[in-house]
């Protein structure tokens, strides 16, 4: 636990010289935000369905359509301008987040005990009167 809390201070505390997670294009925060939006809805369609394409599907096309309609308000609403290029990300970012259902495994439901069968056997014992002569 100390190494893990020592390595987590030195990535957080010293900067290095490396290329920024934020870029000026915004490019990795939509690929972030698509992963965060097809990861989340994968595993809620993967655990009401149990079926993984059909939540990895979902899951792209979510985030691909809240790409599609960030972009399409941006305009009009947050005073941006529109980019395909953005969209494409957020759309990468929702199959990478929603492939998170593939190493996932099925659960099995859980196993309620049958209380009548438990009882089915029951043991039954009977007192005699002693006979004190």
């Amino acid at each position: 636990m100390k190494k893990i809390v020592v390595l987590l201070f030195i990535g957080v505390y010293f900067h290095t010289n490396s290329q920024p997670i934020f870029s000026e294009k915004g490019y990795p925060e939509h690929f972030i935000a698509g992963a965060l939006i097809g990861g989340a809805t994968s595993y809620i369609v993967y655990n009401k369905t149990g079926n993984k394409f059909k939540a990895w599907a979902f899951g792209t096309l979510t985030a691909t359509a809240v790409g599609v309609l960030k972009e399409a308000i941006d305009p009009e609403l947050l005073s941006g301008v529109r980019n395909s290029t953005d969209t494409m990300y957020t759309g990468l970012g929702g199959i990478v987040g929603a492939s998170i259902v593939f190493p996932l495994k099925k659960r099995k439901p859980k196993e309620t005990p049958n209380i009548s069968a438990a009882f089915k056997n029951e043991i039954h014992l009977e007192f005699q009167p002693v006979n004190s002569d």
